[in-house]
């Protein structure tokens, strides 16, 4: 007597079955691409990655948290690093020209023969790094913090300057050339065999 009536339900129960069996229990939502972490080229972008001779020209890594990351010999051409967090990180060797890393923090680094060709680090803050046999040529590092960072050996040819402070830096044996340096200041530096340098600083 009741099969009437449970033919007249049954679509409406199996659609309710249907839409219960794709609904998400609370604290089970699928994953979003939000929720991903960004590689590029099989470099995984996070704190502490490993990715020497890592292939990231024209990167978007604005604003990156990136302590402590292994990109020595890696290809950061044209990459935007702006605002981005490489302290303690490892660039021995890498390319950065054109790259910009304007208001980036660059602390405890390893930057030994690094190529900043046409690199804009404005406002970076440059602290307590090695940057012994790197090579700035037609890099802007206006306003940056270079406080107690290691510059031997290296090159400065034909930069913007402007309002750096080298604060307690060791240049020795490094070459500035035609440089702009308008207000910049060199306390308690080390310069050695530089060529170069600005006088009245020792």
């Amino acid at each position: 007597m009741f099969t009437p009536l449970i033919r007249r339900l049954a679509p409406a129960v199996l659609g309710a079955l249907c839409a219960g069996a794709g609904a998400q229990a609370p604290g089970t939502e699928a994953p979003t691409d939000a929720d991903q972490p960004l590689v590029i080229n099989g470099c995984p972008i996070w704190p502490y990655t490993r990715c020497p001779g890592a292939d990231l020209r024209h990167a978007n890594l604005v604003g990156s948290n990136l302590a402590g990351a292994d990109f020595r010999g890696a290809d950061l051409t044209r990459a935007d690093l702006r605002g981005a967090n490489l302290a303690v990180a490892d660039l021995e060797g890498a390319n950065l020209t054109g790259a910009r890393l304007s208001k980036a923090t660059v602390s405890n680094a390893n930057l030994k023969r690094v190529r900043f060709y046409g690199t804009d680090l404005e406002g970076a803050r440059l602290l307590r790094s090695d940057f012994s046999g790197a090579e700035f040529n037609g890099a802007s590092l206006e306003i940056a913090r270079l406080d107690k960072s290691w510059f031997l050996g290296t090159r400065f040819i034909g930069n913007n300057l402007q309002e750096a402070k080298f604060n307690q830096v060791n240049l020795q044996g490094a070459v500035f050339d035609g440089n702009v340096m308008l207000y910049s200041v060199f306390p308690s530096s080390n310069m050695v065999d530089c060529q170069g340098c600005p006088k009245g600083w020792d």
